[in-house]
């Protein structure tokens, strides 16, 4: 009588087959689904952070040397990002992450006041710092249309596209998951800061005052949550970024001497009055009428 054959052979009781058919060696073969590592998962504010201070500060000790240098890399915040999410989420974060650059179309209000806001803000206190007794600022001569849209859009990728993706990109919805977005936008404000904490203690000119400049970087802050949570455009945040420094370069060193400090405590003064003006209006909960406070991974 002929013996069955191992695939007629009945399967020894209690044994159960496995959902894959028993064929366990070609699981092992295609490998589990990648998965994030669970420590950056857990920890993408303190990662980001942390690199960010690490990549930016890296080249401060130059300045020991070469004062002239700057003591910042400026892509920093924005490699940090692109690092963090990739080793917390994997490619699909990652992408998520810098598809936050194409989200160009919105409405034109929010271009208008990111270009006019800041723009606006340097004036007056230039203005205001003029009729307290000041000297009126010498712009020298007339740099031309050319020349300042070539500075601003120079800007606004060295300052505007390498700090704001990480700062109001990454970082900021982050904080907001599990707080107000106005305490959300005043801690990361502190972190900014302290991120400039080069720049103010190796600048020989004095041209950032420690004072007024945190005061007026927390207020900025504020008012950066508040186009970003508003239009959900990290790339209206590097236009209000670039106005202002744009805009600062042309005003600012035209009127340094004695009532330079004066201009800056009027700039600090008038982004508090502005940030609260937007608190006020959009609320300390949100900073604007819409937000998802709990994206996935933090990212919008």
């Amino acid at each position: 009588m002929a013996q069955p054959s191992p695939a007629e052979q009945p399967m020894p009781a209690g044994r159960a087959v496995p959902a894959d058919g028993g064929d366990r060696r070609r699981t092992r073969k295609d490998g589990p689904r990648r998965r994030a590592p669970a420590w950056p998962a857990g920890h993408r504010l303190p990662l980001f952070f942390a690199l960010a201070f690490a990549i930016s500060w890296m080249l401060w000790p130059l300045t020991l040397l070469n004062p002239d240098s700057s003591p910042l890399v400026p892509f920093g915040p924005a490699l940090a990002a692109a690092i963090t999410a990739y080793l917390a989420g994997g490619k699909a974060e990652l992408l998520r992450l810098l598809r936050q650059l194409a989200r160009w179309r919105v409405a034109g209000r929010w271009y208008a006041g990111a270009v006019g806001l800041p723009c606006l803000l340097v004036a007056v206190s230039a203005g205001l710092t003029v009729s307290g007794g000041a000297p009126e600022p010498s712009l020298g001569p007339n740099p031309g249309w050319f020349m300042l849209l070539g500075t601003f859009a120079f800007t606004l990728v060295a300052v505007g596209l390498f700090e704001e993706l990480g700062w109001r990109g990454y970082a900021l919805p982050l904080l907001q998951r599990d707080r107000p977005a106005l305490s959300a936008a005043l801690l990361l404000g502190l972190v900014w800061a302290a991120w400039h904490l080069p720049e103010l203690l190796s600048d020989p000119t004095g041209q950032r005052p420690p004072l007024p400049f945190l005061l007026m970087v927390l207020a900025q802050s504020v008012l950066l949550a508040w186009l970003y949570n508003s239009s959900g455009s990290v790339p209206i945040c590097m236009v209000f970024h670039a106005a202002f420094n744009t805009s600062g370069a042309l005003v600012f060193p035209a009127m340094l001497g004695p009532d330079y400090l004066t201009l800056w405590w009027t700039v600090a003064l008038l982004h508090v009055l502005a940030a609260l003006v937007v608190i006020a209006v959009a609320g300390p909960l949100r900073l604007a009428r819409t937000l998802d406070t709990h994206p996935s991974n933090g990212i919008t």
